[in-house]
């Protein structure tokens, strides 16, 4: 029988309610086996419903636990880095949540730590994690629409007030919309096109005083060879200001009362994908999944995958670094105006 991964979740905040399950349905690969966190309330809360499971307030300490395999790190963006290296450091695989980090720098430390480590890095983009996005990346694969040419893609949101204290402050966030949304939007057009970009220019504007990151943003991307693709998002679009579970809400992991849109256009069709629920090949329904799709059960299992087979995963550190210089080129791009050379 195959040695179960020893797990130890890192922030109970908002996004563990999504990863949690995951875990619990995959007990017969992975076993939690540590909870670390601050808060000594969420800390027991959460203890009480796993067996036999450690509890944490020094991170130091779950480190230097020999009885940990690996980590998934559930933290403010500011400490994606610092977290991740010290782990992978002392010889810890580590799952961390999207964006990588907060620029291309920590991105590549955190890189080179693994491959100093042997051991695995894979980065949270979980809505990669979706049957009808997966069947998106194979069609493009088999050139069931000829050769990609466009990506164009749309998130229409209204946002009114923050999800966490932390959002608020761009030094720890990064930006806005760009790490919370356009993160999965960059890497799933870096995905299908299989390439980094030659070059990207995007404005973007800040208009809700409840936080300093950009909330409008428009991105253009050049691949060369007559390749390109197109980001909007917003979240400014529409008001529903009763909706208490929404994006207006206590919480932004859906795209519930919101328009997700991906259009790849190629040579000999087109492929659309309606948020990560529906996929349609030239107007015929192909592919779709129900909202409750497990995509972060699927994601941590690739994960546990990887380290079993001693292969990169999906999305893994290396992959994800090109994510990380789009980013940084977008707000180059909005502080001087100019189109960035990648």
């Amino acid at each position: 029988m195959l040695h179960k991964l020893r797990l130890a979740v890192v922030g109970l905040g908002r996004v563990s309610k999504s990863h949690l399950p995951a875990i619990r349905e995959l007990s017969d690969q992975i076993k939690l086996v540590a909870l670390v966190s601050r808060d000594e309330g969420k800390l027991r809360q959460e203890a009480e419903k796993w067996e036999g499971v450690h509890t944490y307030t020094s991170y130091d300490d779950a480190v230097n636990d020999p009885d940990i395999d690996a980590f998934l790190l559930l933290l403010p963006h500011d400490l994606h880095a610092k977290y991740s290296i010290k782990a992978l450091r002392a010889g810890k695989h580590v799952l961390v949540e999207k964006p990588m980090a907060m620029n291309v720098q920590e991105a590549e430390e955190m890189a080179e730590a693994a491959d100093r480590g042997n051991v695995t890095l894979m980065i949270g983009q979980s809505r990669r994690f979706y049957q009808p996005v997966m069947e998106s990346i194979r069609q493009v694969r088999k050139k069931a629409i000829g050769e990609l040419i466009n990506i164009n893609a749309m998130l229409l949101a209204h946002m009114d007030k923050p999800a966490a204290d932390w959002w608020k402050d761009e030094s720890k966030i990064g930006g806005f919309i760009i790490p919370l949304w356009g993160s999965h939007i960059l890497d799933y057009i870096q995905w299908a096109y299989g390439r980094a970009p030659e070059s990207v220019y995007a404005q973007g504007h800040s208009n809700n005083p409840n936080w300093s990151g950009e909330d409008e943003v428009a991105i253009s991307m050049n691949f060369g060879d007559g390749q390109m693709a197109n980001v909007w998002m917003s979240f400014n679009a529409g008001c529903r200001p009763t909706d208490e579970v929404g994006l207006t809400g206590k919480r932004i992991w859906s795209t519930q009362n919101s328009i997700y849109e991906r259009y790849l256009i190629g040579s000999n069709g087109l492929l659309h994908l309606k948020d990560e629920y529906e996929l349609s090949l030239n107007g015929e329904k192909l592919e779709t999944c129900e909202s409750t799709f497990p995509n972060f059960k699927w994601q941590l299992e690739e994960f546990a995958n990887a380290i079993r087979e001693g292969r990169e995963p999906l999305a893994s550190g290396r992959e994800i670094i090109q994510v990380m210089k789009v980013m940084d080129g977008c707000f180059e791009s909005m502080r001087t105006g100019q189109v960035v050379q990648l």
